[in-house]
């Protein structure tokens, strides 16, 4: 695959778990897409001329080791398939002195309008040259825990409030946010989801995590529906879907609160784990049976 990035983790990038917050995997997915459309004649000066960006539509994405301060770390990055609608590539981030695979996200990317975020199409020229960089999935990179369905109707903020989805972050959409045409990054989305996640736990759990215990997600989906502008007003409604042994299946939607609109649309699976050993922990009993009681096994994207 063609290395699109090459960077390293900053401290200030990690959040109270020691990691790399996860907002930052997929600002670094969307970083590799400017060397691979590079790649495909799709050069930066290319771009401003034609007023277009690369944005992604739909992305999964598997994080398969933790990333700590100070770590390097380079992006690689194939296409699966390409049409003049839409690019669907696989980026893989490999770490430290081996290399070792860190996290694989498969993106749909779509070629938008920079200012107004609606669809363009790849030229002919594009789609060869991005066939020129074809592979094939790995079998790390697919779906494990979640189902790459064709998404849903999307739902109206009302209708999860009605089905009783936990309220979690809820706020303006700021200009760290946005890119510099004021349309909010993908990788916001995940920031808004991570920052709003201790309100779901909170009524998950009936409390705070206990200290030393920490969380981690293994596994993400996001479906972008709409692209919000700065200044929107988003709120996140979080439901749990199902529990295994250690992890928990996690929905969250996010939606623009003035139209009630849903903009984007998640599922996760995640753990809890020890800060000190760093190995996922069992879900203990009196903490299963009260998360069973809220358990919605129709939630989905």
């Amino acid at each position: 695959m063609l290395e699109v990035l090459r960077s390293s983790v900053n401290t200030w990038e990690c959040d109270q778990m020691g990691h790399l917050n996860v907002r930052h995997y997929l600002a670094h997915a969307h970083s590799g897409f400017a060397m691979l459309g590079l790649h495909c004649g799709l050069t930066p000066s290319r771009l401003r001329k034609r007023g277009a960006r690369l944005r992604a539509r739909d992305q999964h994405v598997r994080f398969h080791r933790e990333l700590r301060p100070g770590t390097p770390f380079v992006l690689s990055a194939g296409v699966l398939k390409a049409s003049v609608e839409r690019l669907r590539v696989v980026e893989e981030l490999r770490s430290g002195v081996e290399l070792e695979l860190a996290t694989s996200i498969v993106s749909d990317v779509e070629l938008t309008g920079a200012a107004s975020a609606e669809p363009l199409e790849f030229s002919g020229d594009c789609v060869e040259r991005a066939l020129g960089l074809s592979t094939v999935l790995p079998d790390h990179a697919a779906a494990r825990g979640l189902a790459l369905d064709p998404a849903r109707r999307p739902p109206l903020r009302q209708e999860m409030i009605d089905r009783g989805l936990t309220g979690a972050y809820l706020g303006p959409v700021l200009r760290e946010d946005c890119d510099e045409h004021g349309r909010m990054l993908e990788s916001a989305f995940m920031a808004r989801v991570s920052d709003g996640i201790g309100h779901f736990f909170r009524s998950l759990r009936g409390g705070l995590r206990p200290a030393g215990i920490g969380g981690a997600a293994l596994e993400y989906r996001y479906v972008f529906h709409q692209r919000l502008e700065l200044g929107d007003v988003i709120e996140i409604r979080s439901g749990l879907k199902a529990l295994g042994n250690k992890t928990l299946h996690v929905c969250h939607h996010i939606f623009d609160v003035e139209s009630g609109g849903c903009v984007a649309s998640s599922e996760a699976v995640a753990v809890s784990f020890d800060l000190e050993t760093r190995k996922a922990i069992a879900i203990d009993d009196a903490t299963r049976e009260f998360m069973q009681s809220r358990l919605m096994p129709e939630l989905g994207i």
